[in-house]
């Protein structure tokens, strides 16, 4: 079906491009060959499969826009190599995208318009992984931003909830992470969080209102991450940013938690540098 049509077609009729970004260095073959076959065996639904394989470290979000522009069909979804759908994925969402009259459907138990869904995604209250989506793109004009090194699917699952309404399927897909997926080389700064934002209310103005919360929970997840990271300090004090813009739990017990250990491993670090310098005599 070409993507200018505008009637409304049966599902038994409609065929749904399938656009998977691949890079060997992130997402072993196997991972992808099972991904594929997922595709292959979704029910009800023809499919039309586009891998576009990154072989440059361009990054998702161009290998997704190459695999936008290679579409001839009215439907694309979308799918992590390292991922896999459940059998009735496209379906269920095509169904719940005609009930609904949304053009933009994604995984989720819980009912939000579109300026909510904006929110929970400020907010991290849902993920709305990429592996999920489904648009129709006679409504969805959004692209990935490529500038962007995280975040990108947030950005533009917003810019598609805002143009074309937004819907929910539960349990489309399985979202398997592993240690050398590109998730895992992700980081963020202070920096791009405001990028983030200020993207975001370019594409949505009427989502400031969810500014501190949205300031709140990006500034705990980075200390989050730089506690993991064992870097204490700046734990600390990304934790500490995170409570200037109101008390949270998360920001909260991550100061607590991190000071703890900073307690612990200073004495701990102290003596093994004693240990160390005694060994020499």
């Amino acid at each position: 079906m070409n993507k200018k049509e505008t009637e409304k077609t049966p599902i038994r009729d409609i065929t749904v491009s399938v656009v998977i970004p691949f890079c060997a260095e992130f997402t072993p073959e196997s991972m992808l060959s099972e991904a594929i076959e997922s595709v292959e065996n979704q029910k009800r639904v023809d499919t039309e499969l586009i891998v576009v394989e990154d072989e440059e470290q361009r990054g998702p979000a161009w290998a997704r826009n190459v695999g936008l522009d290679r579409a001839e069909t009215r439907y694309v979804a979308f799918l992590d190599a390292d991922d896999i759908w459940v059998e009735t994925k496209l379906v269920d969402q095509l169904q719940q995208m005609d009930e609904t009259g949304a053009g933009f459907c994604v995984d989720g138990e819980t009912e939000y318009s579109p300026l909510e869904f904006v929110g929970a995604l400020l907010t991290g209250e849902t993920h709305g992984l990429t592996s999920a989506i489904t648009i129709d793109t006679n409504r969805v004009s959004a692209r990935f931003d490529e500038s962007l090194n995280r975040r990108e699917d947030h950005l533009f699952m917003i810019e598609a909830a805002i143009q074309a309404g937004v819907c929910f399927r539960p349990k489309t897909f399985i979202d398997r992470t592993h240690e050398d997926g590109l998730s895992h080389y992700v980081d963020s700064t202070p920096e791009e969080i405001d990028e983030f934002y200020q993207r975001v209310i370019d594409v949505a103005p009427e989502a400031t209102q969810y500014r501190q919360e949205y300031y709140q929970h990006a500034y705990a997840f980075l200390g989050r991450k730089r506690h993991f990271d064992r870097e204490y300090r700046q734990a600390v004090r990304y934790f500490s940013e995170s409570l200037r813009y109101g008390p949270n739990l998360f920001a909260g017990g991550g100061v607590a938690i991190t000071l703890l250990t900073m307690l612990y491993q200073y004495p701990l670090q102290s003596a093994q540098r004693l240990r160390a310098g005694g060994s020499h005599d």
